[in-house]
């Protein structure tokens, strides 16, 4: 157990220390890239936006038959009695 710490340290120490091979603002920049990317929103691209968009007007479409009574309404069920 010992020897696994003592190699995580020295593995972290040359990632990490002031003797390390990669300098501190590859870090900076690297950190901030990860940031950037899950922060900053992806923009749509059009097939999205249109996917969306039929979605949108397909549930409009079946809520609003069934809001009025329509085929799938609980009043249409009632009025074949």
């Amino acid at each position: 157990m010992n020897q696994f710490v003592d190699n995580a340290y020295v593995v972290a120490s040359n990632l990490f220390g002031p003797e390390s091979g990669i300098p501190w603002w590859v870090w900076v920049f690297a950190v901030g890239a990860i940031a950037f990317k899950l922060f900053i929103p992806v923009p749509k691209t059009a097939r999205d936006l249109a996917n969306e968009h039929e979605r949108r007007v397909y549930e409009d479409l079946v809520f609003s038959e069934r809001a009025k009574g329509g085929r799938n309404g609980k009043k249409a069920k009632k009025r074949k009695r």
